[in-house]
């Protein structure tokens, strides 16, 4: 196993916070692009019609997150946010994580969000700092 030295954790959350920006950005404008399209169409809409408006621009963020990150995790290992602060999430033996690792990590950090972060306490206790999502991806954040 290659010695690479792991991400601190105030690195990792300005990293994920910058994510989170550049993510509710896309988002945003994806979400107005798709309300503009259907108001286009028929305005004002009924309150089914709006509420299944509101359920596909939720289903939007969810696929978006994911493909955002299982892309860029599955690609080259960082997101833009990671890619600016220098950390990389890697295989156990440092080579590139693939995209079935970048997937699974992603589903498991839905795990720990749905807790809170408690799933991912580890990383606070760790050597590696690693959370529940590394932990089932088989993964590591590291400096680069």
């Amino acid at each position: 196993m290659m010695d690479l030295e792991p991400a601190g954790l105030w690195r990792r959350l300005a990293a994920r916070l910058l994510d989170c920006l550049l993510g509710a950005l896309i988002w945003s404008l994806a979400a107005m692009w798709l309300m503009i399209m259907v108001w286009a169409r028929r305005s004002p809409l009924p309150l089914r019609e709006a509420a299944l408006l509101g359920v596909a621009i939720l289903g939007l963020g969810v696929a978006l997150h994911v493909v955002y990150h299982v892309v860029f995790i599955g690609g080259c290992g960082q997101t833009p946010g990671r890619m600016a602060l220098g950390i990389a999430v890697v295989r156990r033996d440092g080579a590139r994580a693939g995209y079935a690792r970048a997937l699974v990590r992603c589903l498991a950090g839905a795990l720990v969000a749905l807790t809170l972060g408690l799933l991912s306490i580890g990383a606070l206790f760790t050597r590696e700092r690693r959370g529940l999502a590394d932990w089932l991806a088989g993964t590591r954040v590291v400096r680069v």
